[in-house]
């Protein structure tokens, strides 16, 4: 979706090119191995290169090196999971890319602080920070919300809290399930739409209360038809798919997680990561308040609004862009 955006910049062209098809380790080498020849070559022809999230900038490090470069964080995801040795190897590594490239983009102020503690003082104008955006969603026809409310077995009287996102383990889409189990009395009815290596033990759970979807292209559906957007995830860069629930007016419920509490500030409830109790508690107070969803809602698309539209993304990419072409490559 990023890059979908980025994709619209005026006199700018874009190319991605895909390191590898699969995640898993184990898989992924043989792969890179053999597609590197062809992607340095490619890679060679353009002005700029902008290496995505952080295990593919380690990898693509000698390409970053030899010519105008940008690095794009997106939640620190390798550095954030690393722990003893693994975690030193990983933190000289990006102070390899930040040294290496012209710049480094954050997509929120937490990771610029992560970074910030072991890159040298020297190397710290180079992070700059670039929020996500989303577009202002279009109005849904009449009827859509009560529509969907049927379609997925939800009562007028039920709180519909809703998940969109991938099933893996960071995002932890089964506390809001053991949330809502929790409350059972409190009219809470769980929606889970995704796909990852959780969609099946989320699927042997599903029940009166919990719906689990799969993946759907609706998106938009959903949100029309919810009460509530729920974002346990123990790390974000800046969730896209929090942005655009707060886009619809929707009251959001998310964890501490680095990058959440950026997203929502005052416009939502935050709970401790992992803590299914408080998340609970913060779900069945909404329940009984819709006064209070409301408010939520309207203070969601009043901050996307003012910080987290598109056109704020595109112009702080295209500042960071045109900076680095202008420039030289740093030695």
């Amino acid at each position: 979706m990023m890059f979908d955006m980025l994709a619209t910049l005026d006199g700018w062209q874009h190319d991605r090119c895909e390191l590898s098809s699969t995640r898993a380790p184990v898989r992924a080498l043989p792969v890179m191995v053999a597609r590197w020849p062809r992607i340095a070559r490619r890679a060679a022809r353009y002005d700029v290169l902008h290496a995505h999230g952080d295990v593919a900038a380690i990898v693509t490090l000698p390409l970053l090196r030899r010519q105008r470069s940008v690095w794009y964080s997106h939640g620190l995801h390798l550095l954030r999971r690393a722990t003893g040795v693994r975690l030193r190897v990983v933190r000289a590594a990006l102070r390899a890319v930040v040294s290496s490239t012209n710049r480094t983009i954050c997509s929120s102020w937490a990771e610029r602080d992560d970074l910030r503690q072991f890159v040298s003082p020297s190397l710290h104008d180079r992070l700059v920070v670039v929020h996500n955006g989303v577009d202002l969603p279009v109005p849904m026809a009449p009827g859509i919300r009560e529509r969907v409310r049927r379609e997925i077995g939800v009562a007028d009287d039920q709180t519909l809290c809703v998940y969109i996102g991938q099933l893996e383990e960071r995002k932890d889409p089964g506390a809001l399930v053991d949330a809502v189990e929790a409350v059972a009395d409190a009219g809470l009815v769980a929606v889970v739409a995704g796909d990852g290596p959780l969609l099946e033990p989320l699927r042997s759970r599903e029940s009166s209360i919990v719906r689990v979807l799969g993946y759907r292209k609706d998106r938009d559906r959903l949100l029309a038809a919810a009460d509530v957007f729920v974002m346990p995830s123990s790390r974000e860069g800046l969730s896209l798919a929090v942005l655009e629930a707060m886009s619809h007016s929707l009251a959001v419920v998310v964890s501490d997680g680095p990058g959440n509490p950026e997203a929502v500030g005052g416009a939502g409830i935050v709970f401790p990561t992992g803590d299914r109790s408080a998340l609970a508690r913060g779900l069945a107070a909404l329940a009984r308040d819709p006064g209070e969803r409301r408010r939520l809602g309207m203070a969601a698309r009043a901050r996307i609004e003012q910080h987290f539209r598109r056109e704020h993304f595109l112009a702080g990419m295209l500042s960071v862009y045109e900076e680095v072409l202008a420039g030289r490559k740093d030695p």
